[in-house]
């Protein structure tokens, strides 16, 4: 088939490189011109596993091709994929003006009856909009082809981004009353070489899908992260809760390890969307805005459990922190939590040093002001305090009693309870975590 992807982000290049393995040919759309650049000299413009060599690799195919050439791109495809991103605005609500750049673009491009998939992150009604829009165009072109949009949201996990669209757990198809079942065939075969079950609704039931699951995992975080805050002040040990809690297979242990929040470019803005759209619909989601509340405080509990341990001063403390990227296997720093401690820290006075794999070029350009050590034992050299705040398995499996010998003073912060307490207090360090004992 042929497939033209509008967006080359992380979402719309995975997409691009995945539709290529499965056989189809692709034209990836892109206007930033020095993206496009990029990746046609075979570079990728951000970090995921895996990502650069299957580009390369379909691009060494043939079947995946980039451009910044609308008409070149659009012209002649079967199936056109819209990755533009959707940012927040202050009030949570999603921006849609790239998602309308792009049916415009395709209305006055397109030639006969091509499909869209509106595969961006939008809130209920989009699609509908979207298709609205295309027809208006036709209309006034005097073109009796409508062009079908169907939403088709993706599930990509940042750093399992390309295992979650070759393997996913269910492909979510949502149609309007102009896609005909000819349509809902096309799509089925388009995905056909991967076994995943295709749910079709409705579209409005489709994009909530998608805002709802990313509400749902961070409300699992948010909970386990004020859970272990009240372990930390009654003496519980979050280990045994926990244990406890995900023994019922009604509950399970999956997102349910506390730390210093959640982060990257979904779980944040899909909460303060989903609260957006409870708002515009006159229904107070309280839950979820309790959520986001939680997820903005968790940087100052840590704070607070910092000034504990130096014993009330933060000021002046040089302060180590071992991961800069919201997760590991990313660049990606939007929403990071490190980074959100780290401006908390430097707002009272303390010396931040930071240190991650991939994200530190990334931190550079957004958080100047920010120190980047080249490796994880030069960040933690004369530090007061280190903090794991990103479970990199370098950091991870890092030797305690060598950090221990380098720094100034002895207290190691387990941002994310990666670490063995028993191997970090050997080394004669004070280990703590919120809610471990």
């Amino acid at each position: 088939m042929r497939i033209t992807v509008v967006g080359l982000g992380y979402v719309g290049l995975v997409t691009a490189a995945c539709i290529a393995r499965l056989g189809h040919d692709v034209i990836g759309l892109e206007k930033d011109e020095r993206r496009t650049q990029t990746l046609l000299q075979g570079r990728v413009p951000y970090y995921e596993p895996g990502l650069e060599a299957e580009v390369a690799a379909q691009i060494e195919s043939g079947r995946l091709r980039f451009t910044g050439d609308a008409r070149v791109a659009i012209n002649g495809a079967e199936v056109i994929l819209i990755c533009v991103g959707t940012p927040a605005d202050a009030s949570g609500r999603a921006d849609l003006r790239h998602v309308l750049d792009v049916a415009d673009t395709i209305a006055n491009e397109s030639v006969g009856r091509p499909i869209v998939l509106l595969r961006s992150t939008v809130p209920v009604g989009t699609t509908r909009r979207v298709e609205r829009r295309l027809a208006e165009a036709a209309r006034r072109a005097g073109n009796l082809d409508l062009i079908p949009v169907i939403a088709n949201p993706e599930f990509l996990r940042t750093g399992r981004a390309l295992d979650d669209f070759i393997r996913p757990t269910r492909i979510v198809v949502g149609r309007t009353e102009m896609t005909t079942d000819a349509d809902l065939a096309v799509v089925a075969t388009m995905y056909q070489a991967i076994e995943a079950p295709i749910i079709v609704t409705e579209s409005e039931s489709a994009e909530l899908i998608k805002n709802a699951s990313n509400a749902f995992l961070a409300t699992r975080i948010s909970f386990v992260n004020e859970l272990a805050q009240l372990c930390q002040s009654t003496g519980a040990s979050i280990d045994d809760v926990i244990s406890g809690v995900a023994a019922d297979p009604r509950i399970g242990g999956e997102f349910f390890r506390p730390g210093l929040g959640y982060g990257g470019s979904c779980l944040p803005k899909d909460v303060r969307s989903f609260i957006s759209m409870g708002t515009e619909h006159g229904q107070a989601m309280v839950l979820a805005s309790a959520v986001d509340s939680v997820n903005r405080d968790q940087p100052i509990r840590f704070i607070r459990v910092l000034e504990q341990a130096v014993g009330g001063e933060l000021s002046g403390r040089k302060v180590a922190l071992l991961g800069l990227a919201f997760k590991p296997d990313t660049d990606d720093i939007r929403d990071s939590p490190s980074l959100a401690l780290a401006r908390a820290l430097r707002d009272r006075g303390c010396s931040v040093v930071g240190c991650d794999p991939h994200a530190g070029d990334n931190v550079r350009r957004e958080e100047p002001w920010l120190e980047i050590a080249e490796s994880p034992m030069s960040a933690v050299q004369d530090a007061d305090v280190v903090v794991l705040a990103t479970e990199w398995p370098i950091y991870v499996n890092l030797d305690p009693a060598a950090i221990a010998d380098v720094m100034a003073g002895n207290i190691l912060v387990d941002g994310r309870h990666a670490l063995d307490p028993a191997r970090v207090r050997a080394a004669g360090l004070n280990y703590i975590a919120l809610g471990r004992r």
